[in-house]
């Protein structure tokens, strides 16, 4: 940190020595952007804020060609995101992950007022993919944020904030971009957005998109093997040796079957009663399908895949929130009211768990989920602020899984013997029984209430501390039947448990461009039951030295502890932001999965830490002239060996998998003057160090290398007037290839490919 402190220093000295210009009556004349935030649930200048935060408006959004999730977020220090495909992704921020398996969150993400991460029960698949059209800004909280954002932000949160309606103006813009993709097809974009003032006290908002992205992964399937040709994995004998005949699935050749299209709409009406009440109702639809999954077969060269069958992915959201706002003499009322509908579902062949044969896993998750918030919080001058709230969310989910025989109708009985024989299943089955079917209820409902209060020592020294008591209930009922289910169960859990979540901080601000914070902060992550296990599991629990699954995965928990400076320099014309980190993370969820049933199970394996550093500094160092970067390095280990027997292969020190040591990126951009016209050139660049997906010692797969790429992006635009613009750019122009993911589910160490290099038009009008 000191190394840190003394380069920020440096950096202050040669801004401050360089010439300042005049002076606007915004401020300084070509001054860094100033972005307000409501990171801490009130509105403040992001330089104000004495946490870890970077915040994206609208403007660098669209100049820097942010479209989805895995654009904005990459290009933030110690963050990541797998991206496997629409609703098929984790975040990790600050290297809080094992990314073992399907975890819960670590990272909380708002819409505005509303947590979109409160989904429970297995196949909840990860975090909708919003575009960014029409958005004002995104801001991505890092480090632990319990107190004031609840469980799953123990790594961090993400809030994308939409554009409200505005009173009194009528305008809005439409937008449209084609774009190629090397190896793929076209693909599209539009987008349109519209403002209407209704009267003078209320205003309504409508926004619709689509967004198609062409798919760049072949699949080739040449049909089902030989029956008679040897078998690794029966020690070299054929399925003739064991009675199995001919599969009977076709070859099939398909181009670019990854594409996806993403629909969506958002609808927001404010109104304004009185100068102090203000109202806003909203609607947002957003439905996500993929054709197909980015998954890359290594040993078929790069971006081919093999599947018997089409594969799929799809995310279908609907949300209502109602929040309104009252200002008081030196308070603020906030209620903020939603309720959200969510069905993913996920198509996979999963022939390769099972000795190749023709299997199709059917997964979806439906969440409902009803959450509302009250706070008031402070607003006056005074030497005290000071925020309380509660918050209520219940939610309600059905699970359903279901497998299918994609092969004759003889060979599933032929094959079904086969694995009754080597002791897998418990007897075979016909083609009209089920082989694995899951249907599973959940229910969750929680009660919190938080505070924050803070006092100004002396006019530079603020101390502040804030506490959050939260109360979960889970309840599971769980039906299973099918051979690979082990017949037919049913299981009734329920967990109830009590957390607190306290946070310390201290500040010194000796003026308006500088801010000097210590904080200390607890996170958490909500623990779930277990449902039982087939019993064709039984020989891998007894390895583990169980005889039956733990009946709950309990909280994980964390202390972070945070070392920050911002700085504002040179007039306003650059901003110079450093933090320091060090978690302590306590029994560390994760899936353990059973090798031989192919069945996983929930429990806490050890503990970890992670430290590191982070430093952002955006910088105008003469007229129309903008540099921005961002690095950070993140060292996350485990702290004790993980349990022994899990499979896990975890030993003291190892690194975490899924978190590269090194982020880094830049950007530069220059505004000028083209034939009477304003015109852009700007170039970003990103790399992503080396990690793995697994632990080295993992048992169920080989710890596969992913990251250690970089990408360059070039965009050039002109603004013919103050309401049309044009560019045209190109992503991942060097057409690097990207490792964003080894898949760990199953093991054939399928890969993630980022998208090769796309060029692309984008028309834009405002009005």
């Amino acid at each position: 940190m000191n190394r840190l402190l003394m380069g920020v220093s440096l950096a202050a000295v040669g801004l401050a020595a360089s010439p300042a210009s005049a002076q606007s009556a915004g401020g300084e004349e070509g001054a860094v952007n100033e972005i307000i935030v409501t990171a801490q649930k009130r509105e403040q200048r992001l330089q104000d804020v004495p946490i870890s935060i970077t915040a994206i408006d609208e403007d660098a959004l669209a100049k820097r060609g942010y479209q989805q999730m895995g654009d904005y977020l990459l290009a933030q220090p110690s963050v990541v995101i797998q991206d496997r495909g629409p609703a098929r992704n984790q975040i990790v921020i600050r290297g809080v992950s094992t990314l073992v398996g399907y975890e819960n969150p670590t990272v909380a993400f708002y819409l505005g007022e509303t947590p979109l991460t409160t989904g429970i029960g297995i196949y909840s698949l990860g975090f909708p993919d919003f575009k960014s059209f029409d958005v004002n800004r995104v801001e991505v909280l890092r480090g632990p944020q319990g107190t004031l954002y609840g469980a799953g932000s123990m790594g961090g949160t993400v809030k994308v904030v939409p554009n409200e309606p505005e009173f009194g103006r009528v305008g809005g813009q439409v937008e449209a971009s084609v774009s190629i993709t090397r190896r793929g097809d076209v693909g599209g974009n539009i987008g349109a957005a519209f403002n209407l003032p209704i009267g003078e006290n209320a205003a309504l908002r409508v926004v619709g998109y689509q967004y198609e992205s062409p798919g760049y992964i072949d699949n080739a399937f040449n049909g089902s093997p030989d029956p008679a040709l040897p078998v690794a994995e029966l020690g070299g004998a054929s399925w003739t040796d064991f009675g199995v005949s001919a599969f009977g699935v076709p070859a099939r050749y398909e181009r670019n079957v990854n594409s996806a299209r993403t629909r969506g709409a958002r609808a927001y009406l404010s109104v304004r009663p009185t100068d102090r009440f203000k109202i806003t109702l909203g609607g947002v639809y957003q439905k996500s399908v993929a054709n197909g999954l980015t998954d890359n077969l290594p040993s078929l060269g790069a971006f081919k895949q093999s599947r018997m069958f089409g594969e799929g992915l799809e995310d279908d959201l609907k949300l209502a929130s109602l929040t309104a706002t009252y200002e008081l003499g030196g308070a603020q009322i906030t209620s903020a009211t939603a309720y959200l509908d969510r069905e993913q579902t996920q198509d996979r062949d999963v022939s390769v768990f099972f000795l190749n044969a023709p299997l199709r896993l059917i997964q979806s998750n439906h969440n409902k989920n009803f959450t509302q918030e009250l706070r008031i919080a402070s607003s006056g001058d005074g030497p005290f602020t000071w925020l309380l709230g509660g918050f209520y969310s219940k939610t309600t989910a059905r699970a359903v899984g279901n497998m299918q025989w994609l092969g004759t109708p003889q060979s599933v009985f032929e094959f079904t013997s086969l694995l009754t024989a080597l002791g897998a299943l418990n007897g075979p089955v016909t083609i009209d029984q089920p082989l694995f079917r899951r249907n599973d209820r959940n229910k969750g409902e929680q009660i919190a209430g938080f505070g924050e209060i803070g006092y100004a020592i002396t006019d530079t020294v603020t101390a502040s501390a804030g506490l959050r008591v939260a109360n979960y209930k889970l309840a599971t009922l769980g039906f299973g039947d099918g051979a690979f289910s082990g017949g037919t169960s049913i299981s009734d859990l329920r967990a109830e448990e009590t957390v607190k979540t306290p946070k310390f901080q201290l500040e010194f601000k000796p003026d308006q461009n500088q801010l000097y914070y210590v904080k200390a902060a607890k996170g958490f992550r909500l623990g779930s039951p277990n449902l039982p296990v087939s019993s064709t599991c039984d020989a891998d629990l007894a390895n583990l030295g169980l005889s039956g699954v733990p009946p709950i995965m309990k909280s994980d928990t964390l202390w972070s502890y945070e070392a920050g400076v911002k700085q504002t320099l040179g007039g306003g014309r650059a901003t110079v932001n450093a933090s320091a980190f060090y978690i302590d993370w306590k029994d560390i969820q994760t899936s353990f999965l059973l090798p031989n049933c192919g069945f996983s199970f929930g429990a806490n394996a050890g503990n970890a830490t992670s430290k590191g550093v982070e430093l952002e500094i955006n910088w105008r160092p003469a007229e129309g002239l903008t540099l921005n970067g961002g690095a950070s390095f993140t060292d996350a280990r485990l702290s004790n060996d993980s349990p022994a027997g899990t499979g896990i292969g975890g030993k003291k020190n190892d690194r975490l998998p899924g978190i590269p040591r090194w982020a880094v990126q830049g950007g530069i951009q220059y505004d000028y003057p083209l034939l009477g016209a304003e015109a852009f050139s700007r170039i970003d660049v990103r790399y992503i160090s080396d990690y793995l997906n697994r632990f080295p010692g993992d048992l169920s797969s080989a710890a596969q290398p992913a990251g250690d790429f970089a990408v360059v992006d070039m965009r050039l635009g002109v603004a013919i007037d103050k309401r049309f613009s044009a560019e045209i750019y190109g992503a991942n122009i060097f057409d690097n290839k990207q490792f964003i993911v080894v898949d760990t589910e199953l093991p054939d160490q399928r890969q993630v490919l980022g998208r090769p290099r796309t060029v692309g038009v984008t028309l834009r009008y405002q009005y």
